[in-house]
């Protein structure tokens, strides 16, 4: 596979460079390397730019679809008037991991940014069980 020009990065913080990080993700789904996530395709980053947190009883449970970017949260908060962020990434520094993902250990300044609040991607966002009973009881 040819390396794209751009890569994205989704996140829920304003920073002007993209430093390395020890990922908390999966060992199956290469989620445990130390670096900087991009991937090829803008949507795809689009869950890692919303803000979900835990419940105050620290029980959180989410699952993003890879082939759709839909978000099933089953427990946790989402807060759809918190802003995201989009970074365009020049994809020089890195390297792809498998099927989606690519990985820079090196700092990345981004090209550009994509501010967004959440309920703009409220079709990508599934709320059942507990976030959903939580999300109604809320209003």
């Amino acid at each position: 596979m040819e390396k794209p020009k751009y890569l994205y990065h989704g996140s829920r913080y304003k920073v002007d460079i993209l430093e390395p990080r020890q990922a908390s993700g999966l060992p199956e789904e290469n989620g445990t390397e130390f670096g900087v996530y991009a991937y090829e395709h803008q949507e795809m980053v689009i869950p890692f730019s919303l803000t979900i947190t835990p419940f105050e009883d620290g029980k959180m449970g989410i699952q993003v679809d890879d082939a759709t970017g839909i978000v099933t949260l089953s427990a946790g908060v989402w807060d759809e008037t918190a802003i995201g962020y989009i970074y365009q990434l020049p994809s020089e520094t890195f390297e792809m991991i498998d099927d989606l993902q690519w990985v820079s250990r090196q700092p990345v300044k981004p090209i550009a940014c994509t501010a967004f609040y959440g309920r703009e991607y409220a079709d990508k966002v599934k709320l059942i069980g507990a976030a959903l009973e939580y999300q109604l009881n809320k209003k």
